[in-house]
C-alpha cells in the first residue's frame, strides 16, 4: 500500500481507554513476518458498480509496509487495477488492526527479491 501520513497512536474505543501506540502493531506485524506467528489478512476493495469486495490475501510486513500477493486475474487484483483504494485488516493478539490506503503494484526487481 502506498504511503499515507503516519499515525503514531489511535484508539477507536468508546470506553475511555488509553490510545494504542502504533509501535505495538508494527512489532507484532514484524514478528509474524519473521515466522513467529501465522496471521490471516483480509483485503477489501471496491468492485465494479461500487459494491465492496472482501477476500483473504497473502501478506507480508517488511520495512513498515504491507505487501500483498494476488494473481492478476483474481477479482481483488482486477478491482485494484480499476480503483486502488483498499483496506487491509488483520487480527493481532489483543488488537484488531485496520489499515486504509491505496495499493500500487510493485515491479521493482530488487524490492521483489528482498520480500520474496
Amino acid at each position: 500500500m502506498a504511503s499515507r501520513p503516519r499515525v503514531e497512536q489511535k484508539n477507536l474505543d468508546i470506553y475511555g481507554n488509553k490510545p494504542l501506540p502504533w509501535s505495538r502493531a508494527r512489532q507484532q506485524l514484524a514478528a509474524a513476518s519473521r515466522g513467529a506467528a501465522h496471521l490471516s489478512y483480509w483485503l477489501a476493495t471496491v468492485a465494479p458498480g461500487g459494491r465492496p469486495h472482501s477476500a483473504a490475501v497473502g501478506a507480508l510486513w517488511v520495512d513498515d509496509r504491507i505487501y500483498l500477493v494476488s494473481g492478476p486475474r483474481t477479482r481483488k487484483s482486477r478491482n485494484l487495477a480499476r480503483d486502488p483504494r483498499c483496506v487491509v485488516s488483520v487480527s493481532l493478539p489483543g488488537l484488531d488492526l485496520v489499515m486504509e490506503g491505496t495499493a500500487r503494484r510493485v515491479t521493482d526487481q530488487k524490492t521483489l527479491r528482498r520480500i520474496a
